[in-house]
């Protein structure tokens, strides 16, 4: 009996370690399997720097956690390995707590909206306003109107409060909701400037939406308006690095 019990012993961490490797995080319990098979420290090592590699790890570097490995056989590098590896299992973890929290909340960074259909992935556009205007310095006083597209968007919501979902936003803040104006099938933001030296353009308080930032879990939050929209054409906007007056936003429409 136990010339049969080391290879079948084998056997099971090796069927045990395949599957793992395809979706699973290595824990305490894969290694005292590993230090019961007697599997070689270095391909011990291994395996552990190729699962912290791929942020898959959920291991247990407490002093109580080693003690117990320790006792099971680990060498001094082995319970090493464990102790390096375990800060890669934040992203492990960090994703189960997002799984939890929002299930099938697509896993690329964007800006999502639930709907019966399932997710849709708002479109977005940069805006910069010293691109359609020059600098304002040049033009004194002025107003003008960006163009944003033409008809109407197309994402089309009923609700007047809209929450959206942001995976991995690029910024956190803040974010603003802006009323978008219609001209010849054309959808227009309209701007105005004193014509002031560095000044970036100003959107007219009237046309702006206050949007309320919540963080749900590890990389995701939501967004909502503050006070519910009227019906019409919207832009979700927040500056983004890479200029004066750059924002990212994201094109939708309200229909009562």
């Amino acid at each position: 009996m136990r010339t049969l019990k080391i290879p079948v012993l084998f056997a099971a961490v090796t069927a045990g370690l395949w599957a793992q490797s395809t979706d699973k995080p290595i824990t305490n319990a894969d290694i005292e399997l590993m230090l019961a098979a007697g599997l070689p420290e270095s391909t011990f090592l291994i395996k552990i720097q190729t699962a912290a590699y791929r942020g898959l790890v959920n291991l247990d570097a407490s002093t109580a956690a080693l003690n117990q490995l320790k006792q099971k056989g680990a060498t001094e590098q082995e319970l090493n390995a464990v102790l390096w590896a375990e800060p890669f299992g934040a992203a492990w973890n960090r994703q189960q707590e997002e799984d939890r929290a929002v299930p099938d909340l697509p896993r690329q960074a964007g800006v999502y909206l639930k709907t019966p259909g399932g997710w849709v992935d708002v479109r977005s556009f940069l805006l910069w306003s010293p691109f359609y205007s020059g600098w304002n310095w040049f033009h004194g006083s002025h107003e003008y109107s960006v163009p944003v597209g033409s008809g109407a968007s197309q994402l089309q919501l009923r609700q007047a409060e809209p929450t959206f979902y942001t995976r991995e936003p690029s910024s956190e803040g803040p974010w603003r909701i802006i009323r978008v104006t219609s001209r010849k099938n054309q959808r227009l933001i309209h701007l105005a400037s004193a014509g002031d030296f560095g000044e970036i353009e100003r959107i007219s308080p009237g046309q702006i939406q206050a949007v309320q930032m919540t963080h749900v879990a590890g990389d995701i939050f939501t967004l909502r308006p503050t006070a519910g929209l009227a019906a019409g054409e919207y832009v979700l906007c927040t500056g983004v690095s890479g200029g004066p007056g750059l924002n990212l936003c994201y094109s939708f429409g309200v229909q009562k």
